[in-house]
């Protein structure tokens, strides 16, 4: 069974390269729900549905 998880990725990070890297990867194969930028904690949050 598909389980929906959140992610989210700090803007403000200093190893912004490596979080986006390693959430692309997270999300190869996987199916994107809903995205929402927050401006105000500059905060990427994405929900996808995890495959087993």
């Amino acid at each position: 069974m598909a389980k929906i998880r959140t992610v989210y990725l700090d803007l403000e990070d200093d190893c912004i390269d490596y979080a986006i890297e390693a959430l692309f990867e997270k999300l190869v194969g996987n199916t994107v729900l809903s995205s929402f930028y927050d401006d105000d904690r500059e905060q990427l949050e994405i929900q996808y549905l995890e495959k087993n």
